[in-house]
């Protein structure tokens, strides 16, 4: 349903709804006003105003122009003249507005809450291996990144303790067989 009546634009197709009939009420009365007889427009004037069948933009517009016609008029008296009744609260509009916001803010949290447990557990996980990794490497025989320090000493006291015994079966033998150095 098109939801552009009379150049306001509506939010929902009960509202457009709404407007669009009060078009219809609105041209039907401009039809029937006598513009020579400002007593029998005050005397419509009113009479909408009392029976509340304006209550959209479209039909407001259509109450504030026949209005400014009847106080601009000098043959009526401007108290006569109602004012025109706004019969919904604009900030209850507003504070219903706001609590669409935080509901719809609300949906959006939940719809987030699966997803992001998922990606807390997932992280664990990986965090846990990582870990198991670095002490894989660490725990290698073979020299890494993480052990290479380790690993070269190791190997070099290997080799001068070897090192240390040829010399000394060297010596032996030299003292053994008679040789001095």
């Amino acid at each position: 349903m098109e939801r552009i009546i009379d150049g306001y634009r509506f939010s929902t197709d009960e509202d457009a709804l709404m407007a669009k009939e009060e078009l219809q009420r609105v041209n039907y009365i401009s039809e029937k006003l006598n513009e020579d007889d400002p007593k029998s427009i005050l005397l419509v004037y009113n009479k909408s105003i009392t029976s509340g069948i304006f209550t959209t933009p479209v039909g407001i517009d259509f109450l504030k122009t026949i209005r400014e016609y009847l106080i601009k008029n000098p043959s009526i008296n401007n108290e006569e003249v109602a004012d025109i009744p706004i019969r919904y609260s604009i900030s209850d509009a507003l504070f219903i507005k706001q609590n669409k916001r935080y509901e719809s803010l609300n949906v959006t949290e939940k719809s987030y809450k699966k997803p992001f447990s998922y990606s807390v557990i997932l992280n664990i996980i990986l965090i846990i291996l990582i870990a198991a990794m670095f002490v894989v490497a660490i725990k290698a025989d073979n020299p890494n990144m993480l052990n290479y320090k380790t690993a070269v000493l190791n190997e070099y006291s290997e080799w001068e303790q070897e090192l240390t015994q040829r010399e000394n079966a060297v010596r032996e033998k030299e003292s053994e067989l008679g040789i001095t150095p």
